[in-house]
């Protein structure tokens, strides 16, 4: 008996009874014992219907998130198509500005230097395999272009053609100790001959050979081409100074220059098919 009154069976009947009495008490203090059957069907069906509505209500809502994430996504979808036309239109819009300053540039080059012939040329490769930043370019033979004529962009002269195919051209850069070229420095008249190193390469700048002792070159005088030869007309731009040494024989001295072209970075340049030095 004692263990009878422990056990789940006793307190869920417990339960059950005290459940029904306080029905009882509640129905006779509101309406009578007549009453009971139907406050206890109330207080078992009312909770399954509210139970119903609530499930019946997020179902109706689950279908309303639904609808509405459709609509969105829509939107949303409409919405990355405008944002793709605008970055196309900019796309394009930067580019028509690049090129309008470009050929602004061209003009410039025409007026300035009207015994000048240009081949307009764009960049489509760079030798990876090179460490002075050669490239090639994509005009050859049919559009006037030939060996050993100089590559310009309106900063500044930046190689000489080496190689060239029907329709493409091969450049070689003034960073590369191959291209030497005859340059002076204008605002003292001394002279000498460009030459490149591996280890200036790597920081875009070249050297200015065979200078005399005293020179009286100083760091920010300005570089270009002293027309000797037949290959690069006089007065082309190629940098500014940035330090002054004497040769380890110290008879003579060299100049570090640092190019006003950007050789690392080039997309169109110029090369100069015709030329007259008079």
């Amino acid at each position: 008996m004692k263990n009878f009154l422990k056990s789940a069976a006793f307190k869920a009947v417990a339960a059950a009874s005290l459940f029904l009495i306080g029905i009882m008490i509640y129905a006779a203090s509101t309406g009578g014992v007549a009453s009971i059957p139907e406050t206890l069907t109330g207080a078992i069906v009312s909770p399954l219907q509210s139970l119903g509505a609530a499930i019946s209500n997020g179902f109706y809502s689950f279908l309303g998130i639904f609808s509405d994430s459709s609509s969105l996504k829509k939107e949303v979808d409409k919405l990355q198509k405008e944002i793709n036309q605008l970055r196309e239109n900019q796309v394009e819009l930067e580019e028509l500005r690049r090129m309008n300053e470009y050929y602004r540039q061209y003009l410039e080059l025409k007026e300035q230097n009207p015994d000048y012939k240009f081949a307009d040329c764009r960049v489509i490769s760079v030798d990876t395999n090179n460490k002075y930043g050669n490239f090639t370019i994509n005009v050859g033979l049919l559009g006037g272009v030939k060996v050993n004529q100089p590559v310009i962009t309106p900063e500044g002269l930046v190689g000489v053609v080496y190689e060239v195919g029907m329709n493409y051209a091969n450049v070689r850069t003034i960073l590369d100790p191959a291209t030497q070229v005859p340059a002076y420095v204008i605002r003292v008249g001394s002279g000498g001959v460009t030459g490149g190193t591996l280890s200036l390469a790597k920081e875009g700048k070249l050297r200015l050979n065979y200078l005399p002792r005293n020179n009286g070159i100083a760091e920010g005088d300005y570089v270009v081409t002293s027309g000797k030869g037949e290959v690069y007309p006089r007065n082309l731009l190629i940098g500014t100074v940035k330090e002054v040494h004497s040769e380890s024989d110290g008879l003579t001295m060299y100049a570090i220059i640092e190019p006003f072209a950007n050789i690392r970075d080039l997309t169109n340049v110029f090369v100069i098919t015709e030329f007259s030095n008079e």
